[in-house]
């Protein structure tokens, strides 16, 4: 879903005559934070590949976004952060009172051809998703339980988290595309009048 925000951002951008060299020269403020929170993310994955260990490892999701949060937190001055933040939250929610797991609805994944990935949770081996009659309640608003039809090639189930993470994401792209093509074109008109008023 969030691929999916990313090529709609660009697409609204540069419909609204944005560039995508002007979104890669905007500064994030702790963006380092998005290198240490993938590789927290990672860990369980190490974890399960060098080692036998049982340790319970659904932590280390949880905390990856955690730290996503913070780094939304730190820019969230820009427009879109607030929205973004919003999805985060809510996933965090949802995920802090199923264990830290993210609740996702088994009967729709079958349906939509994920047996093996459902066969996969029932025998352990997924750390980071629960069944959806195993987590909280408010798993049945919060958890994934929006189904995408089959029709579509990345055909998946999503939370209203990530539906709004994915608005946040966009509105982002798109936004500081454009913005920063007006304060170039800003700067642009601004040193022309300095030029004719320092020839007079």
């Amino acid at each position: 879903m969030y691929l999916e925000a990313i090529v709609i951002g660009l697409i609204i951008g540069f419909f609204r005559n944005g560039r995508l060299m002007n979104f890669f020269e905007v500064k994030f403020k702790g963006w380092t934070l998005s290198i240490i929170a993938l590789l927290i993310f990672l860990i369980p994955f190490g974890i399960k590949l060098f080692t036998d260990s049982d340790v319970e490892t659904a932590i280390y999701p949880f905390v990856a976004m955690v730290i996503c949060a913070l780094i939304v937190l730190f820019n969230f001055e820009k427009t879109g952060m607030k929205i973004l933040l919003l999805g985060i939250l809510l996933n965090l929610v949802v995920m802090g009172l199923s264990d830290f797991k993210m609740p996702i609805d088994t009967v729709k994944m079958e349906a939509l051809g994920f047996g093996s990935f459902v066969e996969s949770m029932s025998e352990g081996n997924v750390i980071n998703y629960v069944a959806l009659e195993q987590a909280h309640p408010i798993s049945a608003y919060l958890g994934k339980i929006i189904a995408l039809p089959k029709v579509y090639p990345l055909a998946k189930l999503i939370s209203i988290g990530d539906v709004i993470v994915s608005i946040g994401i966009a509105w982002i792209i798109q936004y500081e595309m454009l913005l920063s093509s007006v304060k170039t074109r800003g700067s642009m008109l601004q040193f022309s009048y300095k030029s004719k008023f320092n020839r007079r």
